[in-house]
């Protein structure tokens, strides 16, 4: 069994990332696990706005709501999926060193907020079986994310600062350097271009991709 994690920036592209593993490995013992964020624009308040969009409105108010939402619905797509080998769309470990470390860092959650959240995830982790297997990091500049950002147009992202994502980008690179030197597998893929449409840049991903797979027995 492989637990494999497509981690990165907000805008970096995992999604389309992952939709293209999907062309890569097309037997049945290989699933696809996307990020949850349906589950996030679904759930709304009294007055229909929904979770994603509070949450970067208000990060204040809901940056504590937002981050135990998020590890409960990732879990659950996680634990519903027996394939053998799955890519998984962002980790609760993003959540923690990224995300939640940055609202407490930044002051918007508090620190009885963030020791709560701290000591849940810490037990939830060890009662699920999300640890990982290895980390695919995709890594652009944060104003390449902002751009992409910006073109998607996702509900609730309008208002994302160039700031918020240069914060990010320093934690996910602090975090994956971690698990790095704790000797979790990471393959850091330079996705700065478009590589999709250059069959060039297509071949070095997908031969660098191969061989850190071949490398660590992650497939099968």
């Amino acid at each position: 069994m492989s637990d494999i994690y497509i981690e990165g920036n907000i805008g970096t592209g995992k999604t389309t990332f992952l939709r293209f593993l999907e062309t890569l490995f097309k037997t049945d013992n290989y699933s696809f696990i996307f990020e949850p964020v349906d589950q996030w624009t679904n759930l709304t308040d009294s007055d229909g706005i929904n979770l994603l969009e509070n949450f970067y409105k208000d990060q204040d108010k809901w940056s504590f709501a937002f981050q135990m939402n998020s590890f409960i619905s990732r879990i659950q797509k996680i634990q519903n999926d027996s394939k053998k080998v799955k890519f998984i769309e962002r980790s609760v470990y993003t959540d923690r060193n990224c995300f939640a470390k940055n609202c407490y860092e930044s002051g918007k959650m508090n620190k009885i907020e963030y020791d709560i959240y701290t000591r849940w995830h810490d037990w939830l982790c060890k009662e699920f079986k999300v640890k990982p297997s290895a980390f695919i990091y995709l890594k652009t500049d944060p104003t390449v994310s902002l751009e992409r950002i910006q073109k998607r147009s996702r509900q609730g992202e309008g208002g994302i600062p160039i700031d918020y994502l240069d914060k990010l980008d320093s934690l996910h690179n602090s975090w994956m350097n971690d698990e790095i030197a704790n000797g979790v597998p990471v393959l850091i893929l330079d996705v700065s271009t478009d590589f999709y449409n250059d069959d060039k840049e297509k071949e070095k991903i997908i031969k660098q991709l191969f061989d850190f797979l071949k490398e660590y027995k992650l497939t099968i």
